[in-house]
């Protein structure tokens, strides 16, 4: 019986990558007699019904980008109440997702993998508000658009010295928010936060902050901030590293409902992307994506 794979892509991408990406993955899958089926979208809503109306399709879906491509794709999966392979071609500019689950960067590699031998394995992701994924983080707060604003131009030119650079500029604003944190049923508590961020990988922006990768998510609030947090956050914005300050709280948890006490509009981003306002419901969701990988 003949496979089908459906290939999500960037339609709108200014390089034309992910559509070239898609065209080499082609011939190749021809080869090995698998269909083949672009999917994408004029914007992130049509992309994401796209992907749904093309999931009853195929037997297996790749993803061409990063973690803000992959969010739209794993999003159309959760409404669809889907569930098939997924296969990733790492072409964003941090890729954390990937990154975690050990997927070659390196975009002749993963087609080869993915037209090639590999196997499967179920991997974890969090779902908010019950129909929208998080792949790899939601953030809010003072903070949440530095990893973002950083570009790898700027990483090259001034190393990590950029991080810096963009803190001090956030700093000023010293703006924080009355959240309430309801944890797993064991954690309830409100706390003035700075900067938030939750995650289902050990990394953030490239960087590794956490040793450990519990079945569960991570949550690093930066809070009640002074003069003596300062230092921790300038240490954050140079190495990105937040698990050797002991000034930040850190949780994991597998539930979550976060809300803003003061009715404050508190927009989030989710995997890079500005997404939901407070106040959100997350769950984490064990072994929701079977994920192609190397044998």
């Amino acid at each position: 019986m003949t496979k089908t794979f459906g290939v999500f892509f960037n339609g709108n991408s200014g390089d034309g990558k992910g559509e070239q990406i898609a065209e080499h993955l082609h011939k190749l899958l021809k080869k090995q007699h698998i269909s083949y089926v672009p999917i994408t979208g004029k914007d992130a809503d049509d992309a994401i019904e796209k992907v749904k109306e093309t999931l009853p399709q195929i037997d297996a879906l790749v993803i061409i980008g990063g973690d803000g491509s992959i969010n739209l794709a794993i999003t159309a999966i959760i409404r669809a109440n889907a569930d098939l392979p997924v296969a990733i071609v790492p072409a964003g500019t941090i890729n954390n997702f990937a990154k975690r689950y050990n997927i070659p960067l390196n975009v002749d590699e993963s087609l080869r993998l993915i037209s090639g031998q590999h196997s499967t394995r179920r991997v974890g992701i969090a779902v908010c508000n019950k129909n929208k994924a998080i792949v790899s983080s939601l953030t809010f707060g003072n903070l949440a658009d530095i990893s973002n604003e950083v570009r790898q131009e700027e990483k090259r030119k001034y190393g990590k010295m950029v991080y810096l650079l963009k803190a001090m500029k956030h700093i000023g604003k010293n703006k924080s928010f009355e959240i309430r944190f309801s944890l797993d049923n064991n954690f309830d508590e409100v706390m003035k936060t700075w900067f938030a961020l939750i995650t289902t990988t050990k990394s953030i922006g490239g960087h590794v902050y956490d040793d450990s990768t519990p079945e569960a998510m991570h949550i690093s609030l930066l809070h009640n901030i002074g003069l003596r947090q300062v230092l921790p956050y300038l240490f954050f914005a140079i190495t990105g590293h937040l698990k050797d300050s002991k000034s930040i709280a850190r949780f994991e948890a597998k539930h979550a409902v976060i809300k803003s006490v003061n009715n404050e509009t508190v927009q989030t981003r989710i995997d890079g992307d500005e997404s939901i306002n407070l106040p959100i419901q997350i769950e984490y969701k064990r072994n929701r994506i079977e994920l192609f990988v190397d044998n």
